[in-house]
């Protein structure tokens, strides 16, 4: 399959940044997904991979190879679109032979009918697009894309169009033939639940720039950035700002060791928070029932805090007076210019990778 690098590339369009300068490694065989808000550049760094776009500087590299001047045609790519980008004219068998068209391979039909099988369409070969479910053209452009067996497989926003039933089912079929071909795989996407859960690294992007790579478990207890913490995580995370003074940060009778003064902002997770006997007084104003938990949202000196209770029967109701408590180690410090404290739970005494 392939490696790819991205050294220092870059796309700007008259005097619009769209990338600026980012540098990523994607091993051979490893599945990333590009994630971030709508403009941050994701989907121009997947064209320019695919060679629909070509970079303004810095080099795409596939297996040591500078392809920045290859034809896209050339590029052995291939790519799922959000809107899949079936012919209509013709067949769910001829749509997924047409990329064997420019190549010279033996029997395209049996290849594309092994294909169909993979992706279970194989028994809707003579219908049209137009006769098919969401679900069954995201299959069909699939096929298509992999049937010629591409070093590198991009996928944009591919599961948007569908239902959310479609989607989980769809994240796990992507995932296991991706395994079972073992194709380096790019998929791009604002969907934080479908980067997290099919990736093996994601990559999150922020104006033109990568503000982390890592695990998703990495970008949701150990973010970088304000945005990280901000950005992942459903329901979001709580942010308070304070001001560090004499190495503590105080949020009601609630004290965080920082050992450093200044503008700080405190991150805390909504499952991180209990209502206790003591702690930051709120008063409930939101109760959202979630199936197996319920989403609480307090107002409280600071804002509104959310907190989460794992049980189907709401204990508060709107009005009721609490005290909002958490453990300082299961916070996250970041300092006035948005950067994570790394070392904040050292400070502590508390032992762990963060």
């Amino acid at each position: 399959m392939a490696r790819v690098e991205l050294r220092n590339l870059s796309k700007v369009w008259d005097s619009s940044v769209a990338v600026n300068g980012i540098d990523l490694s994607i091993a051979d065989r490893e599945f990333v997904a590009i994630l971030g808000p709508s403009g941050c550049g994701k989907s121009t760094t997947l064209f320019m991979l695919a060679g629909v776009y070509m970079p303004t500087g810095g080099e795409i590299r596939f297996d040591d190879a500078v392809v920045n001047d290859v034809e896209a045609r050339d590029r052995n790519v291939g790519i799922v679109f959000q809107s899949y980008a079936l012919y209509p004219n013709m067949s769910v068998l001829q749509n997924i032979m047409f990329p064997l068209r420019f190549q010279k391979v033996d029997n395209p039909e049996a290849k594309a009918r092994d294909m169909a099988d993979l992706v279970q369409v194989g028994e809707l070969l003579d219908r049209r697009p137009s006769q098919l479910s969401g679900g069954q053209q995201q299959r069909v452009a699939l096929a298509r894309a992999l049937v010629k067996r591409p070093n590198l497989l991009l996928l944009d926003e591919p599961l948007s169009n569908l239902d959310a039933t479609l989607r989980l089912t769809m994240r796990s079929e992507i995932r296991r033939i991706t395994r079972e071909l073992g194709v380096t795989t790019v998929l791009v996407t604002h969907d934080q639940l479908e980067a997290t859960t099919m990736a093996d690294r994601v990559i999150c992007m922020r104006a033109g720039q990568i503000e982390q790579v890592g695990s998703a478990e990495d970008l949701y207890l150990r973010p970088e950035t304000l945005f990280v913490a901000s950005f992942i995580g459903s329901p979001p995370i709580n942010l308070i700002a304070g001001e560090g003074r004499n190495g503590r940060v105080e949020a009601g009778d609630q004290r965080i060791e920082t050992g450093q003064d200044g503008q700080l902002t405190i991150g805390i997770r909504p499952e991180m928070i209990t209502v206790a006997e003591t702690g930051l007084p709120g008063t409930i104003r939101v109760v959202e029932a979630m199936g197996r938990e319920i989403l609480y949202a307090a107002e409280t000196n600071f804002g509104l805090i959310r907190f989460l209770e794992a049980t189907s029967q709401p204990r508060w109701r709107d009005g009721d007076q609490v005290a909002l408590a958490f453990q300082p180690e299961q916070t996250l410090l970041f300092g006035a210019e948005g950067k994570r404290i790394a070392d904040h739970y050292a400070k502590l005494g508390v032992t762990t990778d963060a």
